[in-house]
């Protein structure tokens, strides 16, 4: 699913590993991290149990190229290997724009490939993703080791739709870059091809995203001629309690009468009925209360990530499990904690895109 964050002017875009357990998906990203230069990559996050080698993730934010004059940020994951984490592969699954399958070649893993691959068209089918249609390629792991599979066989298995495919030895990096190329290179293809030239109402998520809208505005368009003020609005007074700030708050989000209009704008309009804390963030920064602002907007993040449906506890794996950037959250975090007197303006717009964007991701969950 991919976002837009319209301040950096970046797209992000998430790629997940997928196959069976010990294929290589975890060596493939360190190799990947190791590879590429170290301005160009984020922290690699990995979480490990004794049954598997990755319980939930790997996550490597990634800078390639330009999309329409916008930078691509790849975020990378790894799913669990093992069967019954189904769950959290899902999950892991969930907003993606393009899947690299690692498979093992040795003999004693033909069955594990094959189902592997079977529940991950099962669960793209779930989400309404064809995989014939998605960005999506094949690494053929372990090609050093003696009992190595012919390749050959493993097409018959895995690839009958002749997706391009990698003779990979993730252990000594072999491959792992060519495979990250082509993969790259599919998914920008998917995302100019779902981004009409003079669209700007249109979305680069295959879900919908409303984050996503305005890119090509935000891309192509001039400079917009500066707006008319306003008029100024009327606080409430400063003895109002919680329910009339409530209530002040989910007014706000209600749709304006007059629609030729942006008056009472909302991100809280994408969640009709469950959109308040948005709406209640909102209402705190056009009253200039900035510390509210940000830590309300914390608040309703940690409700989110505490609402999904996985059993790890640690905020950062959760967040990253959504697919939050991780230096977004712990930016967060550490704003949230800073005094008022300390707070700006720019501290809580940003809180506000953070939590904007945990929801929309938590919607498509």
């Amino acid at each position: 699913m991919s976002t837009v964050n319209p301040v950096s002017r970046e797209i992000s875009a998430k790629i997940v590993y997928y196959g069976p357990g010990l294929s290589g998906k975890t060596t493939s990203l360190q190799q990947i991290h190791a590879g590429v230069r170290p301005d160009a990559r984020g922290q690699l996050i990995s979480l490990s149990t004794e049954g598997d080698r990755t319980l939930f993730f790997d996550f490597l934010p990634l800078r390639v190229e330009q999309v329409r004059g916008l930078t691509l940020r790849l975020q990378l994951y790894t799913v669990p290997g093992q069967v019954f984490y189904d769950a959290t592969r899902k999950l892991v699954l969930n907003g993606s724009d393009g899947v690299v399958f690692v498979a093992d070649s040795q003999p004693l893993a033909v069955d594990s490939n094959l189902e592997s691959m079977s529940n991950l068209e099962t669960n793209l089918s779930e989400m309404g993703i064809d995989l014939a249609a998605f960005p999506f390629v094949i690494q053929y792991n372990k090609r050093d080791l003696p009992s190595a599979l012919p390749v050959a066989e493993l097409r018959r298995q895995l690839n009958p739709r002749a997706v391009p495919d990698f003779e990979t030895v993730a252990s000594r990096g072999e491959g792992i870059l060519d495979a990250l190329k082509e993969i790259t290179r599919l998914v920008v293809r998917d995302l100019k091809a779902r981004q009409p030239r003079r669209a700007p109402g249109m979305s680069l998520s295959r879900g919908g995203s409303e984050l996503a809208r305005g890119i090509s505005a935000a891309a192509d368009a001039p400079a917009r001629a500066a707006e008319p003020p306003r008029p100024a609005r009327t606080p409430p007074p400063l003895s109002a309690g919680p329910a009339a700030r409530r209530e002040e708050a989910i007014a706000a989000a209600a749709p304006p009468r007059d629609r030729g209009q942006l008056v009472g704008l909302s991100f809280a309009r994408l969640f009709p009925g469950e959109g308040t804390a948005i709406a209640e963030v909102e209402l705190e920064i056009r009253e200039r209360a900035f510390g509210p602002a940000v830590r309300r907007a914390a608040e309703a993040v940690a409700e989110l990530l505490a609402a999904l449906p996985v059993d790890e506890q640690a905020p950062t794996a959760r967040a990253a499990l959504l697919g939050l950037d991780g230096r977004e959250f712990l930016r967060l975090g550490r704003l949230a904690a800073k005094p008022d007197v300390a707070m700006t303006e720019q501290d809580a717009l940003f809180a506000l895109y953070v939590l904007v964007a945990a929801a929309v991701k938590a919607e498509r969950i």
